[in-house]
């Protein structure tokens, strides 16, 4: 199974000898200087991105409106977002990063901020993802949950960042809970502020395949319609919105999904990029991990949840499986600093 992937590196910026007026003077500037470095370009001026397959053969330039505009001194700081073009997993893509942000320290002042994410969008070159394995993937991300967090500075770990909550928070979760090892519709009272339990999690992943009676978007991204968000858009029922959780399963096909899918899993959970090796870490993190679990077969199947989870040996060996996986002859580089950042108690 050939893998492929685009990454989204949000930055702060400002000028490093100037005050830029406004967004698109710093954005003309970034673009004018990645394309002198070599680095296809473009801007993209309306604030959004084009979800069409045509985007992403080289570097777009796009406005984050999450990151707020703030001043720093003289200096204004803007909200940037680079989106990669897609990349072969086995390509030597590092190289690309590397050279991105070479422009982006010598030219710019780029300054960490909480509301800053690393985004990696994968898909698997022959189109989306199978059923099983979507449940292979939607399984591993629950039960390996608690070892991904551990690699994770604080303000990731939790269902406290709106942006990346467990996807344990699915409202799909809570419509079933387990009753003598078997599942039934839970009560309508179930505790909104609940986490459900680890085993009814896969139980309702595995069920959902099964019996075909949702697919994994449904299984790991809904919200109900009640939730903020639903009645700011008039929901009348529960329903897939991938980008409050910590993993993204929206892009595959479900049940009114729409028709420019790309076939894609976005990891949302990492924190903003301010130097390569950063960026270089979270994409082999959500690489080797997504080959390491399709090189299974038999998922969560007989796996002991009683611990709540994987353990971060447990994730290194799906690491370095993935990392066979793609063939990359130089293993897993940067991903060695987090698992050291995490054993050390670092906030990495």
């Amino acid at each position: 199974m050939t893998l492929q992937f685009g990454v989204e590196l949000e930055l702060l910026l400002g000028g490093r000898k100037k005050s830029f007026a406004s967004w698109k003077s710093l954005a003309d500037d970034v673009s004018k200087r990645l394309s002198k470095a070599g680095i296809r370009n473009h801007v993209s001026y309306g604030g959004g991105k084009s979800k069409t397959a045509e985007t992403y053969h080289e570097w777009s330039i796009v406005q984050e409106v999450t990151i707020p505009t703030q001043s720093a001194g003289d200096n204004m700081l803007y909200g940037i977002e680079l989106v990669s073009p897609v990349y072969p997993a086995a390509w030597s893509w590092a190289a690309d990063i590397a050279a991105i942000y070479g422009v982006v320290q010598s030219s710019y002042v780029v300054v960490p901020s909480v509301h800053c994410s690393t985004h990696v969008h994968i898909s698997t070159a022959s189109g989306p993802l199978s059923g099983m394995g979507a449940v292979l993937l939607g399984e591993a991300v629950l039960y390996y949950e608690q070892a991904l967090d551990a690699l994770m500075p604080p303000g990731r770990r939790d269902s406290t960042t709106y942006w990346c909550r467990s996807n344990r928070e699915s409202h799909m979760f809570k419509v079933y809970e387990e009753v003598e090892g078997a599942l039934v519709l839970a009560q309508d009272n179930y505790p909104k502020n609940k986490m459900v339990s680890l085993s009814t999690c896969l139980g309702v992943v595995r069920y959902g395949y099964d019996t075909s009676a949702f697919a994994m978007p449904e299984a790991v991204n809904l919200l109900p319609a009640d939730c903020p968000y639903g009645r700011a858009h008039g929901k009348k029922r529960s329903f897939v919105h991938g980008k409050v959780f910590k993993w993204n399963f929206s892009g595959l096909p479900y049940e009114g999904s729409p028709a420019s899918n790309l076939g894609t899993v976005e990891f949302r959970q990492p924190p903003g990029s301010v130097v390569a090796d950063e960026a270089c870490a979270w994409v082999t993190l959500a690489l080797s991990f997504v080959a390491g679990v399709l090189a299974g077969d038999g998922g969560m199947a007989g796996v002991s949840v009683q611990r709540g989870g994987a353990s971060l040996e447990e994730l290194w060996q799906v690491l370095q499986t993935g990392s066979l996986e793609l063939g990359w002859e130089g293993g897993l580089g940067a991903v060695d600093d987090l698992f050291r950042g995490s054993s050390s108690g670092s906030d990495n």
